[in-house]
């Protein structure tokens, strides 16, 4: 189901002893191959794999969005209990919004761009730094379908990551509708937020 995979291991035989072992060892392959990419397996979604990430690291969050338009928060807050770890979201669409409520330099945008490496770095640090939270969780993209160029075409993506000591910026570039744009970022943003916390 867009934009996650699910993988089903089953096995058959009349020794239920014998088939659990075969699919525990038909598992543990498909770990070493592709465990890097595994969030959940037990069918917990992202966001909820996210937030026990957050409780157990006694860690809160801030969400700045702009191309996904609140689609993290809503995500994140669809989770029971959120309110533990998950402090504020910024919806910050317009230039204005990114400069009167993180605080992103007027500058930076006139130089870089909305969409921009800077500027997420910058969103993600200004979330932070105004919820005063371990994690600053920025998103900024062309959703489409206008608004791209040669230089920035639509589905070119930037997430930040802030904490203390660190922020981290990745580019992307997504294809498709832009619902299904808006769906990837935030599912890669929630995946990266997931092996920010593990790495740190």
């Amino acid at each position: 189901q867009y934009p996650e995979i699910s993988i089903k291991i089953s096995g058959r035989g009349t020794d239920a002893a014998l088939v659990h072992t075969e699919v525990a060892c038909f598992e543990n392959i498909i770990f070493q191959r592709i465990g890097e990419y595994v969030y959940a397996t037990s069918g917990e979604s992202l966001e909820e794999v996210v937030g026990t990430l957050l409780i157990k690291n006694r860690a809160t969050l801030a969400v700045a969005e702009s191309c996904t338009g609140g689609l993290i928060m809503h995500r994140l807050t669809n989770v029971p209990g959120s309110s533990a770890y998950l402090e504020r979201g910024f919806i910050v669409y317009s230039n204005r919004a990114k400069q009167e409520l993180l605080s992103v330099p007027e500058e930076i945008i006139r130089e870089h761009g909305a969409v921009s490496e800077q500027v997420a770095r910058s969103m993600a640090l200004g979330a932070k730094k105004h919820a005063g939270t371990t994690y600053g969780l920025a998103v900024t993209g062309i959703a489409g379908p206008s608004g791209g160029s040669v230089e920035k075409p639509v589905g070119t993506v930037y997430i930040g990551i802030a904490t203390d000591n660190r922020c981290d910026v990745r580019h992307y570039h997504f294809s498709g509708t832009r619902e299904k744009i808006k769906t990837m970022t935030a599912q890669v943003a929630l995946n990266l937020l997931r092996q920010f916390i593990l790495a740190a």
